[in-house]
């Protein structure tokens, strides 16, 4: 018998500690989810690509000019935007970066020194020639703390990923309607197919995320088994969800 409850305590102690995460799916008003691409717009002019595929959803963006003369972005008025809160693509600042050099020898009393820079800043305006891409990689969708998740979640089961454990793995799914996701957030870019931006548009894109799901950090990525002559090992794989992002939780 105390043998039994023993065990019982173990299992508890350990599953308590287990590692869990927010896997978080996103979804945008005028885009296409594509298996292993992301969100997507295409149309005569362009492809709009994104993927938020890593930790804290690092939102990377490719634009792809399928014209046969060139497509121009006006960084300066993009933006993203979360709630009220708008962040800039482009800023009128300068980045340098200053080396140091110093002339002399073991045996002088003096020497002389001379400071080296390089400065460098980003151009208010992405230029995309024809048939050639342009890829962004700027903002972190929610760089701090963990989703708040309202509502009550659906608990599902899933196969293992972890390669040393054969029992299923609880899963909580919570699912939102983009006016009730508990994230939110906005892309707004300015186009044009002249210089002089006489032909621009807008896209502007209401992102919301679609479900959260509560499950073992391990799940996240999974392993690969690989066999040989006399036995077996496992390899872990790589997150990749273009259309999400995972939050690591805190150990309860």
């Amino acid at each position: 018998m105390k043998t039994c409850l023993l065990l019982l305590i173990s299992a508890l102690f350990i599953a308590s500690c287990t590692p869990k995460a927010q896997l978080v799916t996103i979804r945008g008003d005028n885009l296409k989810a594509v298996p292993d691409q992301g969100l997507v717009m295409d149309n005569d002019t362009m492809t709009l690509r994104y993927s938020f595929s890593h930790e804290r959803g690092q939102m990377q963006i490719l634009l792809v000019n399928k014209l046969n003369r060139p497509l121009y972005v006006d960084w300066k008025r993009s933006a993203f935007i979360v709630g009220k809160e708008k962040l800039d693509y482009w800023y009128d600042v300068a980045d340098v970066n200053l080396s140091t050099s110093t002339l002399g020898s073991w045996y002088s009393r003096y020497s002389i020194g001379s400071i080296n820079g390089v400065i460098s800043k980003d151009d208010p305006v992405g230029f995309i020639p024809p048939g050639t891409q342009l890829a962004k990689k700027q903002f972190v969708v929610y760089p701090n703390g963990t989703i708040r998740l309202p509502g009550q979640p659906e608990v599902v089961e899933e196969a293992s990923k972890s390669g040393n454990r054969r029992k299923p793995v609880a899963v909580d799914i919570y699912t939102y309607q983009p006016d009730q996701s508990p994230l939110r957030f906005r892309n707004y870019l300015t186009l044009s197919t002249d210089k002089d931006f006489k032909t621009e548009f807008i896209i502007d894109t209401k992102f919301w995320a679609s479900d959260i799901r509560v499950m073992p950090a391990n799940q996240l990525t999974g392993v690969a088994i690989h066999e040989y002559e006399g036995g077996s090992y496992f390899e872990s794989l790589p997150f990749k969800k273009p259309d999400g992002f995972y939050i690591r939780l805190p150990i309860q």
